[in-house]
């Protein structure tokens, strides 16, 4: 089964066509927002980065769009609804105070039913807005194979939002000062740039470890985490990397050559 699984991480890597150019424009970033579909997201796709940010004093927000109220697997447990989404929330302020970020937004949707995106678009042009970032981050939406509804609906927003941020007619409400971010989605099948986490991969595995209610074995979950990252690394010769599927504004709409 390894045997297989290191076949398939070669084959992912051999076909890879990176972009320095826009690995560059990660690293430059100023003011970056991570929408995160459930507490963890963020902290699994761009841990790292995230906390290299803060070290090089850019401006970080995390958005958590869901309560993870489902997120316990065994109805042993016997928690309220409720208990559980105090769990979560203490969990994900514990792992954002881990990398450094301070600005965090939760907008309590329950957990399997955030929004379609033509609706949850309106709460990220809202707070894009007002923050103005030039970047955001959020899970890939085109990712095959994916079939949860919270990261479905939370990429497909965040892309629509950045695509209609320039127009003030819509969601006249929320005014436009500043242009539309570039885009990093994470947990993507075809990403086009990986950026160098070397000293923060224990950030980002405490970060992850501090989400104990969907991560016990915080030895396991960790030797995951570094396994995959020392993996990214070796391909632009780090020894951590993360990896992300970076979008122009321009290259989301009608742009035939967006994923190559």
């Amino acid at each position: 089964m390894l045997s297989n699984q290191n076949s398939k991480v070669t084959r992912f890597l051999n076909r890879l066509s990176l972009e320095d150019q826009k690995a560059q424009l990660l690293l430059d970033s100023r003011k970056i927002i991570s929408f995160s579909p459930h507490p963890d997201d963020s902290e699994l796709i761009a841990g790292g980065f995230l906390a290299s940010a803060v070290a090089r004093k850019a401006e970080v927000k995390l958005v958590v769009v869901s309560d993870d109220r489902m997120s316990f697997t065994s109805i042993e447990k016997k928690l309220p609804m409720e208990k559980i989404v105090a769990i979560r929330k203490e969990e994900e302020l514990k792992a954002i105070e881990t990398l450094g970020i301070i600005d965090a937004e939760f907008l309590e949707y329950a957990d399997s039913r955030v929004p379609e995106p033509k609706t949850l678009m309106n709460d990220f042009l809202r707070i894009i807005r007002g923050y103005a970032p030039d970047l955001v981050i959020s899970v890939d939406p085109f990712l095959p194979y994916e079939a949860h509804p919270d990261h479905l609906n939370t990429g497909h927003a965040l892309l629509r939002a950045v695509l209609f941020h320039q127009f003030p007619y819509v969601l006249k409400s929320a005014l436009v000062k500043s242009g539309p971010p570039n885009v990093a989605l994470g947990a993507s099948a075809s990403p086009n740039v990986i950026v160098p986490i070397d000293g923060f991969m224990d950030k980002k595995v405490e970060s992850i470890v501090a989400h104990k209610s969907q991560f016990p074995d915080a030895e396991a979950i960790g030797r995951k985490i570094r396994d995959m990252g020392s993996i990214l690394g070796k391909r632009i010769n780090c020894r951590y990397g993360e990896a992300f599927k970076v979008l122009l504004p321009d290259e989301m709409h009608v742009d035939v050559l967006a994923s190559y």
